[in-house]
């Protein structure tokens, strides 16, 4: 195989597989949140709790249901857009503040998926990067 193949096929195929990985990522997260419930009710014993970070940021996220089911949203469109081709862009703008929230809060308050959320963050900042010059025209 030619090497300007390789480079081509390469070129196509890595964005292609980062973006149907944020998506799926983000689809199952999302779909949790607003069919499930991903955070629970927060139990009556946490004010007896003394401060465990994962707990106490499960429980705030936990205590609205509208806030989870519009994260999950947010989620879930993100997911939908980055698999179409023509929107693959839009989704990765909509994914990234996202996903930059949420490697936040898994740091903070040491949820135990860090480095998940660090390669999907990442991954979308690649995508964007990709698009930098379709980007940058926007803003001229």
């Amino acid at each position: 195989m030619n090497n300007s193949i390789l480079w081509r096929v390469l070129k196509q195929s890595i964005p292609t597989t980062f973006r149907f990985f944020l998506a799926s990522s983000f689809l199952i997260y999302g779909l949790v949140k607003i069919v499930m419930g991903q955070f629970g009710a927060p139990p009556p014993e946490i004010a007896e709790l003394n401060g465990e970070g994962f707990t106490l940021a499960w429980t705030f996220f936990g205590y609205s249901r509208f806030y989870e089911i519009v994260i999950g949203l947010g989620e879930v469109i993100a997911a939908l857009l980055l698999i179409i081709p023509k929107t693959k862009t839009l989704g990765a703008i909509i994914y990234f503040p996202i996903a930059i929230n949420v490697m936040l809060v898994n740091y903070c308050f040491d949820i135990g998926v860090q480095d998940l959320s660090t390669v999907l963050t990442f991954m979308c900042l690649l995508l964007l990067w990709i698009d930098r010059k379709k980007l940058f025209a926007i803003l001229k």
